[in-house]
Parts: structure tokens; C-alpha cells; sequence
């Protein structure tokens, strides 16, 4: 068991033995990531751990969804990433193309049938990336992304107890309301603010930075901004994985060695 007291339904849509809703199928466009491991057909749905961890501390909440995650507990529609397509000129006039890959939607533990949405500490999000092979985005890849999205929902902020996981339960619900009668795969823009790679964390260390959170008119609510601690975490915090394989100019390279070129780097941020 992930826990002791887990209430019944929990433990039966975690083992399968509760029939779920249809929820779609994933879009087929994508490309299936290498990097994630199967999920453990024994896996716990997303309710059943995050009814786990809602009375812990952050540290040893994220230690079990990092643990989950890692493992492969995460939607099978969340392992076939989307393209995103950026064109610009650099100093020289010269005309470059960039694409980069990213989740269809925010990293969620669980299953299709039954799956949550999981804000994170910087900390934990990028222990998972680098071991799915991946990175955070930076603002820029965050508006290409909303830009390129499938799904655009209106964001629906709450205002009390922000951090506790019951929040995080309830804007997942919120949010799986407003996306029903579109199939998951697709690639969702909207739903959260984005923990984001930005040079801003050089400023002042141990902290997060966020920003993100579309409206439909495609303006952020939240600026880049580096002003909470990296431990907190509450439930507007998304964590949109992208791959770090990428191309530029059509040729193989990595998000990383695409930051650390100056002659490039335009193409995929704007700090």
C-alpha cells in the first residue's frame, strides 16, 4: 500500500478494479517520450496519493510524488510530447527556425482514468526532469507554447488556503471541468503559472521563479517574477516538462546548449 487509511474508492480506482470515465484518447501527432519508464501496472490513481500526502510536510510530500513520478506513475497521454515551432532573425539578419518538444499538459501523478496535476518546488521538478531527459521552459517557450496550444482555457484562480493540497485537488477539478468533451494529448494552455529556467534566479538565490498563466486575450496574469522562496509552492504552480533534445536550423542539439550559445540563445529566450 502507498499509505495506511486510504478510504476505499481510493484503493479501488488505484488497483483497477473501479471502471472510470472515458476521457478521450491521446492526439496522435505527438512523439512518444524514451525517457519515462512504463507505469507500474500496481500503480496508485492520483486521488490515492495525494489523499497520501495532504497532511505532510512539503519536503516529505514532494519526496513520495517524486518517488511516484519517477517511477513512472504519471499518465500514459502525458508521455507523447508536442512540437513547437519559433522562427526569428539574429543580429546579423540571418533567418533561424528552432524546435522543441514539451508535455501535452502539467505534470500530473496517476493515471488517464484518474490523475492530478502535481505543483512542485523547482527542486523536485527539475530532479524529475533530468531524469526523464528533460528541462523547465523558459518565458519565452512558455508563450510559444500557449501560442502553439490545442486548448486554451480561461484561468480560474482561487484565493484561500493556496498551499494546502485540497486546493490542489480542487483546481484540478476546476480544471478537468472546463477541459471535458476535449480528448487528452491535446496540448492545454492557460491552467497555470509555469516554473520557469530564467537568469533572474542569478539575482538571489533559493528561489522560484514563475510566471505565466494566460488569459484569453494571450496576456500573462503572472510576470516573471522571482519572489517567493523555492519551498513554497502553492496550487497555481504548474510544471510543463520540455525535452532537451531539440532542433535548430533543422540540426540536432540541446536546450541547454542552445541557452549557452550567444549566437542562438534569442530563439528560446528573452531575458
Amino acid at each position: 500500500m502507498l499509505c495506511n487509511g486510504l478510504l476505499p474508492l481510493f484503493a479501488l480506482v488505484a488497483t483497477g478494479l473501479l471502471a472510470c470515465p472515458m476521457r478521450g484518447t491521446p492526439a496522435p501527432d505527438g512523439t512518444v517520450a524514451g525517457h519515462i519508464p512504463a507505469r507500474p501496472k500496481q500503480g496508485a490513481g492520483g486521488q490515492a496519493v495525494m489523499a497520501c500526502v495532504a497532511d505532510l510536510s512539503v519536503a516529505d510530500r514532494e519526496a513520495i510524488l517524486l518517488k511516484e513520478i519517477a517511477a513512472g506513475n504519471l499518465p500514459e497521454f502525458l508521455r507523447v510530447f508536442k512540437s513547437v515551432r519559433v522562427e526569428a532573425m539574429d543580429s546579423a539578419g540571418v533567418h533561424h527556425t528552432a524546435v522543441f518538444e514539451v508535455m501535452p499538459d502539467y505534470l500530473a501523478v496517476g493515471s488517464d482514468c484518474d490523475f492530478v496535476r502535481t505543483p512542485l518546488t523547482p527542486m523536485t521538478a527539475l530532479a524529475i526532469a533530468s531524469g526523464f531527459g528533460c528541462t523547465l521552459p523558459t518565458r519565452k517557450m512558455v508563450d510559444a507554447v500557449y501560442a502553439r496550444s490545442e486548448v486554451k482555457l480561461e484561468p480560474r484562480p482561487l484565493t484561500e488556503s493556496r498551499e494546502a493540497v485540497k486546493t490542489f485537488l480542487q483546481h484540478n477539478a476546476i480544471l478537468e471541468t472546463q477541459r471535458a468533451g476535449k480528448p487528452l494529448g491535446l496540448l492545454v494552455a492557460g491552467i497555470k503559472k509555469d516554473v520557469v529556467q530564467s537568469v533572474r534566479l542569478l539575482e538571489k538565490p533559493n528561489r522560484v521563479a514563475i510566471y505565466g498563466w494566460h488569459k484569453l486575450d494571450g496576456s500573462p496574469i503572472q510576470p516573471l517574477t522571482i519572489v517567493h522562496r523555492d519551498t513554497y509552492v502553492d496550487y497555481s504552480h504548474g510544471i510543463r516538462l520540455v525535452r532537451q533534445n531539440m532542433l535548430v536550423d533543422g540540426k540536432p542539439t540541446t536546450v541547454a546548449a542552445v541557452l549557452a550559445d550567444p549566437k542562438l540563445k534569442f530563439l528560446i529566450i528573452d531575458e
